[in-house]
């Protein structure tokens, strides 16, 4: 009588056992919490050193950084403005400023990137913001709608 309890209490650890392992392999690429990540990094590759001040026309060269923690493949475009103190921007906000550049990709889940960019700003601006912001396509609208994420770098642009 003893072995058969013995038994049962072995066969159910084993099949609890089982359902949770499996349960992990079918649920381990879902996210729990979706999310997307939006960086920008100085010439260095590394958060901070950007520039303060550049000329007009001349190259800003940054590094771009995407991040998809979706849960499925994302088309991501990040419009990049000409702002200043004035300029309204938040989570809930779109800039209303001039768009400078324009970037493009197609992550899968899980994945990211580190593009080099190159931002060229083509008048004077003291005090000037630029504001980098990420948009998702929508398959719903069949269209680009902003996600809410956005950084900015404040610089000055000089002539020469």
């Amino acid at each position: 009588m003893m072995d058969e309890e013995v038994s049962a209490v072995v066969l159910a650890v084993v099949v609890v056992a089982g359902v949770f392992a499996s349960s992990q392999f079918f649920l381990s690429n879902r996210a729990v919490e979706p999310f997307s990540e939006l960086g920008v990094l100085g010439p260095e590759m590394k958060i901070g050193g950007y520039p303060k001040e550049i000329h007009v026309n001349e190259p800003l060269n940054l590094y771009l950084y995407l991040g998809n923690h979706e849960g499925r493949v994302m088309y991501y475009r990040v419009y990049v403005k000409l702002g200043d103190r004035s300029t309204v921007v938040n989570e809930n906000v779109s800039a209303k400023a001039d768009v400078v550049a324009m970037f493009e990709a197609v992550l899968a889940h899980n994945q990211n990137l580190t593009l080099p960019v190159s931002i060229v700003i083509g008048k004077p601006v003291l005090g000037g913001r630029l504001i980098f912001e990420m948009w998702v396509y929508d398959e719903g609208v069949k269209g680009f709608r902003y996600n809410g994420r956005w950084l900015q770098i404040w610089l000055n642009v000089t002539q020469r």
